[in-house]
């Protein structure tokens, strides 16, 4: 049996229109592919609902930190023909699941890991080499470079691509590492690789055009998502995380909101508590407390985040019903709760429902 949700629960609503928006943008400013990153419940917004929709959109390149993230995009039996990179490194018991599977490919984060996955016969079809230019993650050195040429040239092996990563640097260091990579591939032989990728979202603000590239590797961007400082403006907000007000109580007479001394929660004297279905139990971090709300149109403060409910500063204009909204402002949630949005979206669990808008 299938209980229909109350219409005064949170829902987190997708938007189709805006994630295919953000991806084309991307794709018409700069003329490269994209590398759509879905890692970590594609940043909150749920895996399997966003690669279906990038799917019905023709797009079957996508990318994840874990093996098991790639399994969920292919529990959906229609997306037969994608390709999915994964970012970690895999162990030998996983080595059958990628022999079998043409759709997943997996990094060679390190030279004798590439070498690991050749002699155990995996395909160099759907390996992708990951080189590191210090990041302190994972990637081949520069050390093992010319040992590497000397391997491919003697295996004759020809990859589905190589990749690097830009973390938080500077626009002259990034230069830098894009020209040090460049060198790379042309000193491996850029023959050797189908995909060519480096740009996550900042990079691709700072380096999206680089010759050298085949593919942009976007994650927070085709959410619509920024980070402080680097912002596309075209770019649209794919959730909406809102919902209903479930229920308004006079607390005028009350010393306590729920576990709370009123005085703890607000420097005024409120006469009203407002509740919406969503608490810590879904992900709701308590962090968000002393943060807003946007109701009919108004800021309203979040005063108190339990384990089940969330209760915000009301007063006599808000009713039960009334249309509620999270988040409103994803640029002001760091100065709010100390968070980035990506800290707080992959967090909000399955007691949330996403839904399709």
């Amino acid at each position: 049996m299938v209980f229909k949700m109350a219409d005064n629960s949170i829902k987190m609503l997708i938007s189709e229109e805006n994630l295919i928006h953000n991806i084309k943008y991307l794709e018409n400013k700069y003329g490269k592919k994209i590398l759509s990153v879905l890692k970590a419940n594609a940043y909150g917004h749920d895996i399997r609902m966003v690669s279906e929709m990038l799917y019905d959109n023709g797009y079957r390149e996508f990318a994840v930190a874990r093996l098991n993230e790639a399994e969920k995009i292919l529990e959906n039996k229609k997306i037969t023909d994608s390709r999915i990179l994964v970012f970690e490194s895999i162990g030998t018991e996983f080595f059958d699941i990628i022999k079998n599977n043409t759709s997943i490919e997996v990094s060679a984060n390190t030279f004798p890991e590439l070498k690991e996955f050749i002699e155990n016969g995996i395909s160099p079809a759907n390996i992708q080499l990951k080189i590191d230019f210090g990041f302190g993650r994972n990637g081949i050195v520069q050390e093992d470079i010319e040992n590497l040429k000397k391997y491919i040239e003697e295996k004759k092996l020809f990859f589905k691509g190589i990749y690097s990563h830009l973390y938080a640097v500077e626009y002259e260091e990034g230069a830098e590492l894009v020209e040090k990579f460049t060198e790379i591939v042309k000193y491996l032989g850029k023959d050797r690789f189908k995909m060519v990728h480096m740009q996550n979202s900042v990079g691709i603000l700072l380096f999206g055009s680089c010759e050298m590239m085949t593919h942009l590797r976007p994650g927070i961007y085709i959410y619509g998502l920024q980070e402080e400082g680097f912002f596309h403006e075209s770019l649209k907000q794919v959730f909406r995380l809102e919902g209903k007000i479930a229920g308004v109580r006079d607390v005028s007479k009350s010393k306590y909101l729920a576990y709370n001394l009123k005085t703890t929660l607000s420097e005024n004297d409120f006469s009203y508590a407002a509740k919406i279905k969503i608490g810590y139990g879904e992900g709701f971090f308590k962090a968000n407390e002393k943060s807003y709300c946007l109701v009919n149109g108004k800021l309203y403060k979040i005063l108190l985040i339990t384990m089940d409910n969330t209760f915000i500063e009301a007063d006599e204009l808000i009713k039960e019903g009334d249309n509620v909204i999270l988040y409103p402002d994803v640029s002001k949630v760091r100065k709010d709760t100390g968070l980035h949005i990506c800290e707080i979206l992959p967090i909000i669990n399955s007691r949330i429902v996403r839904e399709k808008r």
